[in-house]
């Protein structure tokens, strides 16, 4: 039996408890009897990852060459270069590809794993009937499910995410720096204000995120025990009833998820400032570097993709 409570705020953890559980969930993995696969795998995407943040500081240099020959009209240098970006492009965006198949791969192995790991936990010493019989947790299939590919997905794409970003910041921010110290600095500054905004903004999304896949969870539990106990339903007429349920269910994840597009969109109106005003600071034109395709490449120094993935997981 399911008990519904909408209006009772859930207090996140801080985060010494976050990293712990963090840690409990992710750990046995890596310590199983697979553990010397699983960690030449990891280990193959971060130097995958490496190796591709290598490819795009060299597009960075590529592309500097090749828009000053096209802007000084160097017809024989364009020719250089413009082999040179292709022989690049033939050469770098497979390892693009083979980094993100030997993440999915990765993944993929991880969730196996763990999904036999905890179907076991689930049906041993009959801890299924325990939970169903005190309420222990709501609607455990979908966490086993859902939850268990939803945590594998994040944990990788934050964690790859993460040391990519660290990694172009080294990049890219020797880069800027020996091109113009001020926009480093107004780069910097902007990111980080970026950064505050975006959590101060979207701290809240982590409790609509919860209770939104909570009531949808409810929602498609409704449905399955109509199709349970179809019989039972259609023998004592209770087809009015049923359907007075899923309504309901419905309409609390329907609100919920009115909820969370609500502080999505004010989330997004701050960010999007931000973009237009960076692109309109960096813009060649306003700087003088009517030469250097710099602007193209600004998008490594923001914050907004990485802190909204992070926000909104």
């Amino acid at each position: 039996m399911h008990t519904f409570c909408f209006n009772v705020p859930r207090k996140g953890p801080d985060l010494p408890t976050l990293f712990r559980r963090f840690y409990k969930v992710a750990a046995p993995y890596w310590f199983s009897d697979d553990k010397v696969q699983a960690r030449i795998q990891l280990a193959s995407v971060f130097a995958l990852t490496l190796g591709t943040t290598g490819i795009s500081v060299g597009f960075n240099f590529l592309g500097r060459d090749f828009y000053n020959a096209l802007a000084n009209k160097d017809q024989e240098q364009f020719t250089t270069q413009l082999s040179y970006y292709l022989a690049a492009f033939a050469g770098g965006i497979p390892i693009f590809v083979i980094r993100d198949y030997a993440r999915e791969t990765l993944a993929l192995r991880w969730r196996s794993w763990m999904t036999n790991y905890y179907m076991e936990r689930y049906l041993k010493n009959q801890t299924f009937y325990q939970i169903q019989s005190q309420s222990i947790i709501d609607n455990p299939d979908q966490r086993i499910v859902d939850d268990l590919s939803s945590f594998i997905g994040t944990s990788l794409s934050f964690s790859l995410t993460l040391f990519n970003a660290m990694v172009d910041l080294i990049s890219f921010s020797n880069i800027l720096f020996g091109i113009y110290p001020p926009l480093f600095v107004v780069l910097l500054v902007y990111s980080l204000g970026g950064i505050a905004i975006s959590i101060f903004l979207g701290k809240g999304l982590v409790n609509l995120n919860f209770m939104q896949e909570k009531m949808e969870a409810d929602f498609r539990y409704g449905l399955v025990r109509i199709r349970e106990n179809a019989e039972s339903i259609a023998f004592y007429g209770g087809e009015e009833n049923e359907i007075k349920l899923l309504l309901q269910r419905f309409r609390n994840a329907f609100l919920k998820f009115n909820s969370k597009k609500s502080l999505l969109m004010s989330l997004t109106v701050p960010l999007r400032s931000c973009a237009y005003i960076s692109t309109s600071i960096y813009n060649k034109r306003t700087i003088g570097w009517d030469t250097c395709p710099l602007h193209i490449h600004l998008r490594h120094m923001s914050p907004s993709p990485f802190i909204c993935y992070c926000v909104l997981q």
